[in-house]
C-alpha cells in the first residue's frame, strides 16, 4: 500500500540557479552540475532594460514625440490653412489647386509613421535619429514657401492672407518630431 501511495504523489520539481529550467526527480542540473533549489529559493531576475517595442503605437523608447508631431501634421493638412477676404482653405485644398510642393508636408509626416512602424528596437531607432530630423525640418521648407507665395500673390491683389490653425498645426508638429528625433530609440 505505502508503494502505491509513493508512485502516486508528484515528485517535487527543483530549478537550475542559472538557466532556470525545471527538472523532476534530479538534484543536479544536467548541463550546468550545479545543486537544484525549489521554486521559492530561485533568484529572480533584474528588470532588464526595455530593448524592443512590439506595439506600433508604443511611446516607449522615445517614439511618443514623433508619433505625435507626425499626427498634428496630418491632421493639420486638413483644417484650414489659410483665409482671404472670400476664401478659406486648407493646405489639402490649396495643394490640390497649384502648391504641388505643399504635397512634401504630409508625404514627410507620413514617412516618419513608416520609420515609426518599422524601426521597433533600440538600435535601429537610434539609427534613424538623422533621418527622422531631416524629414522633420524638409516638412517645414514647403509649407515657408507656399506661405511666402501665398503672400506675395494676396499682396500683389491687394488683399491680406491670414494664417489658421492648420499652418500652425502642422509647424508644431514638425517642431515636435524634430525635438523628439534627438531622443529617438532611448530608455528614457
Amino acid at each position: 500500500m505505502s508503494q502505491s501511495q509513493a508512485s502516486s504523489e508528484p515528485a517535487e520539481v527543483s530549478f537550475c540557479p542559472f538557466c532556470h529550467e525545471g527538472f523532476e526527480g534530479r538534484v543536479e542540473c544536467p548541463e550546468h552540475e550545479l545543486t537544484l533549489i525549489p521554486l521559492d529559493e530561485l533568484p529572480r531576475r533584474a528588470d532588464r532594460a526595455l530593448d524592443q517595442v512590439g506595439f506600433f503605437l508604443d511611446p516607449r523608447l522615445g517614439r511618443g514625440a514623433p508619433l505625435f508631431g507626425a499626427a498634428l501634421v496630418l491632421v493639420g493638412f486638413g483644417v484650414p490653412f489659410v483665409r482671404s477676404s472670400e476664401l478659406e482653405a486648407s493646405a489639402l485644398e490649396v495643394a490640390i489647386d497649384g502648391a504641388g510642393n505643399l504635397w512634401f508636408t504630409p508625404g514627410a509626416a507620413i514617412v516618419l509613421l513608416w520609420i515609426l512602424w518599422r524601426r521597433r528596437s533600440r538600435d535601429t531607432m537610434r539609427a534613424a535619429r538623422a533621418a527622422m530630423l531631416g524629414l522633420a525640418l524638409g516638412g517645414l521648407l514647403p509649407l515657408i514657401y507656399t506661405c511666402r507665395r501665398i503672400g506675395l500673390v494676396a499682396e500683389v491683389q491687394g488683399a491680406t492672407a491670414d494664417w489658421l490653425g492648420g499652418l500652425w498645426l502642422m509647424v508644431a508638429g514638425l517642431f515636435v518630431a524634430a525635438l523628439g528625433s534627438r531622443c529617438f530609440g532611448a530608455s528614457r
